[in-house]
């Protein structure tokens, strides 16, 4: 087994940052006002979701992570910057907004299983005004700080314009930066010519309208080879769930590398944790199998956590 260090790695992580607000308890009885359960709240949480949930994971893989995003300045965007705090991410780069509303998910759960689930959001996109203020803050801290990578996460929530995302490409581009974007359906393709591009098969089904057999290497490679000639990008990883992770590399390498079997409690936050282990990885010159390796093993370990959780140094080693 190789030492696995990611210390001093400096990473950017863009995207759309959100609250995940837990409210556990015990369900006892049916409402007679509806034929609906009721859960007797025990206790609540708030932990750090989207963008900032990979951020939290690079931080406690031994990364030195700085988060660029915009949220609202409101009740949840207070909670964000109190939970950043705790947990020591730089977070100077957050923009602040009274048009915004902070991304929420608020989920209600009966012990360990989910019941319920209800968000409040603003998906549009950013005014002008806010993407120039984030293109010029971009600027200034890509001059400012050598980054080893930067991430881009996209939960299709408005702070990933096209504008923008073409911004960070060209400017990682001219400084030779490598860039690892997780994706959804609205900017999929506005992402080219990406370092390591990690879908999951869901997305990349939808994107591309095609079925995609996740058992069939055939298949895979076909979605690869179609998707190479839209986005032209150098590595992809794209996650299938208990089937593991199929691999196409820039060589024109592709095999998939399963996943041991578990008993999953939430996967929730599974995505931010791949792509988080992935790009730090990739920085460490890894080859695609021990990558994907890698990547399964965190999904796994995250995934038998209840909510969202970040996986850490100490539980990938071990």
């Amino acid at each position: 087994m190789d030492k696995i260090d990611f210390s001093n790695l400096r990473v950017l992580v863009i995207g759309d940052v959100m609250l995940d607000h837990y409210l556990f308890g015990q369900i006892h009885r049916i409402s007679p006002e509806a034929p609906v359960p009721i859960v007797d709240i025990e206790y609540e949480e708030s932990r750090l979701g989207g963008a900032a949930n990979v951020a939290l994971n690079l931080l406690e893989l031994g990364a030195k992570p700085t988060l660029m995003s915009v949220i609202g300045d409101d009740k949840g965007g207070k909670t964000i910057f109190a939970l950043l705090k705790k947990h020591h991410i730089h977070h100077d780069y957050i923009i602040t907004s009274q048009s915004r509303t902070t991304a929420i998910k608020n989920r209600i759960f009966d012990d360990e299983r989910q019941v319920v689930r209800f968000d409040s959001e603003d998906d549009s996109d950013l005014s002008t005004e806010l993407e120039e203020q984030l293109i010029s803050d971009f600027n200034e801290v890509i001059k400012s700080v050598k980054f080893h990578a930067i991430i881009i996460q996209d939960y299709n929530k408005g702070v990933l314009t096209k504008k923008f995302i073409k911004h960070i490409l060209l400017q990682s581009t001219k400084m030779n930066i490598p860039v690892s974007v997780d994706p959804k359906e609205y900017n999929f393709f506005e992402y080219q010519q990406i370092d390591l591009f990690k879908p999951n098969i869901k997305e990349l089904a939808e994107a591309l309208q095609i079925k995609i057999d996740p058992k069939s290497i055939t298949s895979l490679r076909k979605a690869a080879e179609e998707l190479k000639k839209k986005n032209r990008f150098d590595n992809l990883l794209l996650t299938l769930g208990a089937q593991g992770i199929f691999v196409y590399t820039q060589e024109g390498h592709s095999y998939i590398v399963p996943a041991r079997p578990i008993k999953t409690a939430d996967v929730s936050g599974a995505g931010d944790t791949v792509i988080s282990i992935a790009t730090l990885a990739f920085i460490k010159d890894y080859n695609f199998k021990r990558i994907a390796q890698l990547s399964n093993a965190a999904a796994g370990k995250v995934c038998r956590k209840v909510g969202v959780a970040p996986i850490t140094l100490k539980e990938l080693k071990a």
